[in-house]
Parts: C-alpha cells; structure tokens; sequence
C-alpha cells in the first residue's frame, strides 16, 4: 500500500502513488507521531481492523477459542459484492464504515453581524433573522481509520458530504451534494477525494496512473483530525416563524460515476447483467441534524453550553479543523473552550500552543507548555512543540534536548528526526545531524526534506562527492511544481474543482421558495 511511479512508467518523473503506509505509520494509530491531536492507548495495525476476530462457524482447525482472523478484508469496497448481487457483503461493510469510524457535526453557526461563530449550535437556544446571510460549519472528523480518510485508489474513490435546508413541512430548500439525474455527483461539493490531472490537463477518470502528472487537490482526512466545509445562505423571509432544520450527510460511493461509466463500456462482458451503466450504492456513514427558529427580529445567539464534559472532544476537533485551514483566531477560540471544559486535560493549552506556533507568538507558546507541564510533566507530546517553539527562538540546544525526549517515547517518529537533523544543522553540528537524518531515512529513503538537508551537512563538511549523491536523491523526489502551471488553467474553467483546491471551503446555497 505505498507505491511510486517512475520514468519507465509515466515517461515523466518519479511521483508518489497510493500510501496508506506513511498515512498509517507517521500517526498516532500507530503511536509513531508525537504531534498528534489524539493519541490511543494502545497501537493498532492493518489486521486490527480489516481482519478482525470472528466466529469459526464451519470448525476451521486454525480457530482459537471458536474464532479465527476474518479473511473477508472489509474497507469501503461495495462496487464489486454489488456487481454479483451479495447483499450480505454489502451489509456487513456498511457496518463496518459505520462503527465510529467518521462523525459528522454541525457546530458552529456565524451571521454576517458577528465578529465570532456560536459554537456547539444544538445547546444554544438561536432564533435567526429572516433575510439573514447565516455561514453554518460542518465539522467531519476521522476517529477510527487507521490512514487517510478515503485512502486507497483516492482518484477514483467518491466520499462528499450532503449538506441540505429543510423547511417544517419537510420540503428540501436547498442541497449541496445532490445526485444529478444523469448519475454524476454535484461539481460544487464538498468531496473526500483526489482529483489529478495529465499532462495535457484532463482529469484521470480511467485509472490510468502511468498519465498522472499533477494534482489539483487532495482532500482527504488524517488519522484524528478534521475538516470543515463552510455553506453559506441566506435566511428566506418566508420562513418567519416556522423551523428551519440543517442536516449533513457523510456519503460514500466506492467509484464515481465516471470511472462507472468507464468501466462499463470498456468491458460489458463484466456488467453483463445491465442494461445501462448501473448505479453504484451510496452509503451513509455518518449525520448530523440541528433545527432553528426563524424570526423577523434581531436575532438571540449565544454560545451553547454544556455539562458534559466529553463534549470538549467536539470544540476539539473544530479547532482542529481552522488550524489546519490557516484560521488560527478561530482556532484559538476552540481551544480555548476546550481549556475551560476540561483544565485537567493537556489538550486545551497544548492545541493553544500549538496556534501560537503557526502564529509565531513564541513567548505565549511557553506560558502554554508550562501549563502542560504541570498538568503532565514530560509528556513527549509537549516535548515536541517545545522542540519546535525553540528552535524557532533560536535555541537550538535546548530544542535537540526536547526532541530527544519525544524519540524516548516515540523512536520512529520521522517529523522529530526530521526536525533534529535540521536543529543540529543550524547549530552546525553537522555530524550529529547527518546521524539523525540517518534514522529519518532508515524509515522513509524517499524523504526529499532529510535528502536535502543531509546535502547540505556534507557541504559544510567539504564531502563534495557525498553532497552531490544526496542532491541527486534530493532531486529526484523534488515536487515539479511547473507542474501547476496546468492545474491553474484547469481550475479556471472548474469552480468546484478549484473551490475544493482552497485552504477554506466555502459553499454557496440558493434557497428555492
């Protein structure tokens, strides 16, 4: 599950492919990553999940206790058991995508007025304006696939959320995501999905790898963090006085429609039993429904709240989801709610430090961690973002202490290796550089970042020959970022391709009345 293609095969350049592995192993499934937002308790592995135990119901002689490992490998698959009508298939990987892997939530609720989002909207009592401009947040997070969310073939997979306005008579007032007519799914949505192009700037519909040259974007979702889309409408003055209710679907179809169509005309023998290109199942993995008062007067919003303390999981993940956006206000917001939920937890001023990295606020990160550190002295989670805080303040010392305490806890963590060699380097350490960029390599060989800064080690050591090898290596798993040049017409010519290219989302509603 982590392939490349080369010069033999694409005529071009090497290109990563499908990589489920790194997704895995440099995340906290794996407990490989000390900058993860959520750390499990214990490691899980590919077999945890897709080869889980089950009865041995026919006395298979290799069962332990009337069970052996499932070799039925259930993911998202449900093309195929549809094409030779196994229901039963069908059902049990519906099952599976729907056991905690994903969650959808509709959070955060913003109007045009008001400088902050209400947060945690289902125990805020809001009564809306009609004729209000409202941007409402759906927050889709990933808590239980070990890699990505969708991994595997993302070129051709189809995940994208239905986000819908319903009046209280239960008429649809708007969609996004809806199934067109003719099979294809809206261009505006919100996908879960990879969308690349050849050279020649059309999109690779067919599977045809060996013509990748370029992606336009690649939204898909890490193993604990989240993502947002952003719908933005305007309140109809027809609903005064009446309930308007906000509901979000997370859908998945194995293969979009036009690899479908694809498929079944380049091989009919194989969808003999149609007609006419079938329609793939859809699957609901997860949803969220939040109902509103409309009124005529100014509106009453305030922040829900709540006694529950797990629900600073749900604050959690939405700032998650701005930091990753760049919105590091918004964030900070978040965070600092989860903070006040839950002061026990390092989570709140962690993710705070966090932020305050990104915004280069390096004495407001410190007043962070020292927090952390009274609440869990040591953790190697704090230990990384201390590594990051000081060498950004110039420490670098201090900041190869810190980052030798993360690889006590995590000694495959690449991103700490990565960064170590990098401190040394610039305390010109060079030696000692070469050796952390060497455990970097030992686990990922392709990584251009630990290729180019062992290059410039071997420079400042006078070792000309070795440099010149690490800068060949350094080249040939550079980006070609020419390459753009092609996406740019592309997304001139397609809003929803280059809305989904965006850092921030966001999607527009028209609502018929």
């Amino acid at each position: 599950h982590k392939v490349s293609l080369t010069l033999p095969v694409n005529n071009y350049r090497w290109l990563r492919g499908q990589d489920e592995y790194d997704n895995w192993h440099d995340s906290g499934v794996a407990l490989n990553a000390s900058r993860t937002f959520y750390l499990p308790p214990n490691k899980r592995v590919c077999q945890d999940c897709h080869m889980p135990l089950e009865p041995a119901t026919l006395g298979d002689v290799a069962a332990k206790d009337g069970h052996v490992k499932s070799h039925r490998f259930l993911a998202v698959n449900t093309a195929l058991p549809f094409l030779r009508n196994d229901q039963e298939t069908i059902k049990r990987i519906e099952a599976f995508l729907q056991d905690e892997k994903l969650s959808v939530d509709i959070f955060a609720l913003k109007t045009e007025k008001m400088k902050e989002p209400v947060m945690a909207i289902n125990h805020a009592k809001l009564l809306l304006t009609a004729g209000e401009k409202i941007t409402v947040d759906v927050v889709v997070r990933n808590k239980g696939v070990g890699h990505t969310f969708p991994g595997g073939t993302n070129d051709s997979n189809e995940g994208w959320l239905e986000f819908s306005l319903v009046d209280e008579e239960g008429h649809t007032l708007a969609m996004s995501g809806k199934i067109n007519d003719d099979g294809h799914l809206d261009a505006m949505a919100h996908v879960f999905k990879v969308l690349i192009l050849d050279k020649h700037g059309k999109p690779i519909h067919k599977r045809n790898a060996q013509d990748i040259h370029v992606t336009v974007f690649a939204n898909v979702i890490g193993p604990g963090t989240a993502d947002i889309a952003h719908y933005e409408f305007t309140v109809p003055k027809e609903l005064s006085g009446q309930t308007l209710t906000l509901r979000a679907r997370l859908l998945w179809r194995k293969f979009d429609r036009k690899y479908t169509e694809f498929a079944f005309n380049a091989n009919r023998e194989g969808f003999k039993q149609f007609d006419e290109v079938p329609e793939l199942p859809i699957t609901e993995i997860a949803s969220a429904e939040v109902s509103l008062q409309v009124d005529t007067r100014n509106p009453k919003l305030a922040n829900g709240t709540t006694k529950n303390p797990s629900e600073w999981v749900r604050y959690n993940d939405y700032g998650i989801g701005l930091l990753l956006e760049g919105d590091t206000r918004g964030a900070a917001g978040a965070f600092e709610r989860v903070l006040k939920l839950r002061p026990d937890l390092i989570e709140g001023p962690l993710n705070l430090a966090k932020t305050a990295v990104r915004d280069g606020h390096i004495d407001k990160v410190y007043n962070y961690l020292k927090h952390c550190e009274k609440l869990k002295p040591g953790d190697p989670r704090v230990a990384w973002v201390w590594g990051v805080a000081l060498q950004e303040d110039g420490q670098y010392e201090k900041a190869a202490l810190a980052y030798r305490r993360v690889l006590e806890q995590f000694p495959d963590d690449r991103a700490t290796w990565r960064n170590l060699g990098r401190t040394y380097y610039l305390n010109q350490q060079y030696d000692e550089a070469l050796d952390a960029l060497a455990e970097l390599l030992k686990i990922d060989a392709e990584d251009r970042v630990g290729h180019y800064h062992r290059m410039l080690c071997l420079r400042a050591l006078g070792r000309e020959k070795e440099a010149e090898a690490a800068k060949a290596a350094y080249e040939f798993y550079q980006i070609d970022e020419s390459a753009q040049e092609i996406t740019r017409v592309f997304k001139l010519k397609n809003p929803g391709a280059n809305l989904m290219a965006q850092k921030i989302r966001r999607h527009q509603l028209t609502i018929s009345y």
